[in-house]
């Protein structure tokens, strides 16, 4: 699988478990995760906000 067929597939994957649906016709890999993230308020996902990650900044659920 390529790097392109591997973020089309999560972007549906992704699309999937927030609208439970299949995706638009016609949008794939960085189109979708664009239309589902634009005009939603995510002010605590640093990532959006940075090109960089540190290891700090990774919250691991359960992680104490």
């Amino acid at each position: 699988m390529t790097r392109e067929q591997h973020i089309d597939q999560e972007a549906r994957d992704l699309w999937q478990a927030m609208k439970g649906g299949a995706p638009p016709c016609g949008l794939s890999g960085s189109a979708l995760i664009d239309a589902l993230v634009s005009g939603s308020d995510i002010p605590g996902y640093e990532r959006l906000h940075s090109p960089f990650l540190r290891d700090s900044q990774i919250h691991r659920p359960g992680a104490r």
